[in-house]
């Protein structure tokens, strides 16, 4: 009960820390200016990046079901579905938990069990994460960047690495672990690491991974255009990164407050004007959402069948 009520004091101190820097930010704004930026934003381009946000969810399952086909032969439309659907779920629920959704249904409809798939959950972000920071650091060589993105930048990319050679050594060695609960429960989540010793499918899930962060690119790029702000690559680039970093802290549902607190902070990073800034933060938090619940109704259709036998390691 004292573990439950620490991690519950953290999350609120999470919430407390986000919400006063969105309450900060929010006090230097000019109203009138932010309402102006709206009534500028032109409503075609961020209708056709919203149209060109629909495939990159899409990637993402694809690259996610790369990690899975190694350990189980599942239709790619299964991981693409549930994919859709969590992040739906994110929309609704506090802390992401869009996560735990899509682990759900791949154990529910698959017979993969929870253990096993929140290892190719916890192998898709390790991928994702390495391509994003590997991107991220093209940043400094494409636009002049404060230190401290840079020294964010590497310090992601060092975690990251570190993580990958934990989730190898864990797939690699799992006489290594020790008993007990916990060590019988990543005995069992080791089976959905197995594509981390499967080159060709680490190989794919990084090329979704790229495709995924092309299209990512692509959309903010068209959602910085249509608030009049520079779209080049290295601001669209710069946003993502921002925005990724903030949903890193555990969020209210849809990530309010965080997701717009990462994109407006980058942007003014750049020397951006501040309401332009939050204006475009507000909207493209908006063209992001709407695809995610739409696609997430359609898709949770997959999943009204029955479960599938449960898989039994070796």
């Amino acid at each position: 009960m004292s573990r439950r009520n620490l991690l519950l004091g953290l999350r609120i101190l999470a919430f407390a820390l986000v919400g006063a820097c969105v309450l900060l930010f929010a006090r230097r704004l000019d109203r009138d200016q932010l309402l102006g930026a709206f009534h500028r934003a032109d409503l075609r381009l961020l209708s056709l990046a919203m149209l060109a946000a629909l495939p990159s969810a899409a990637l993402q399952g694809l690259r996610w079901s790369s990690l899975v086909k190694a350990v189980r032969e599942v239709p790619r439309l299964t991981a693409v579905a549930a994919m859709y659907v969590g992040q739906a779920a994110s929309a609704l629920l506090p802390m992401r938990a869009g996560e735990a959704v899509r682990t759900e249904l791949l154990a529910r409809s698959t017979g993969l069990g929870r253990a096993v798939s929140l290892g190719t959950v916890a192998l898709d972000h390790c991928i994702n994460a390495l391509v994003m920071f590997t991107i991220a650091a093209l940043l400094p060589f494409l636009s002049p960047m404060p230190r401290w993105f840079a020294a964010a930048v590497w310090i992601g990319m060092a975690g990251a690495v570190t993580l990958a050679l934990v989730l190898l050594r864990l797939a690699r060695h799992p006489e290594a672990i020790g008993s007990g609960r916990l060590a019988d429960i990543v005995s069992r989540m080791r089976w959905g690491l197995v594509a981390a010793r499967n080159p060709r499918a680490v190989a794919q899930a990084a090329g979704f991974a790229a495709l995924s962060w092309a299209f990512e690119i692509a959309v903010a790029m068209l959602a910085l255009a249509a608030f009049h702000l520079p779209h080049d690559v290295a601001h669209a680039m710069g946003v993502l990164f921002g925005v990724n970093l903030a949903l890193a802290i555990p969020s209210p549902p849809a990530s309010l407050g965080n997701f717009e607190l990462g994109a407006a902070f980058a942007l003014t990073a750049f020397g951006g004007p501040t309401e332009q800034a939050a204006a475009f933060a507000i909207g493209y938090h908006a063209l992001q959402l709407v695809p995610s619940l739409v696609m997430g109704g359609v898709m949770l259709s997959a999943f009204r069948r029955p479960m599938a036998a449960p898989m039994m390691p070796a």
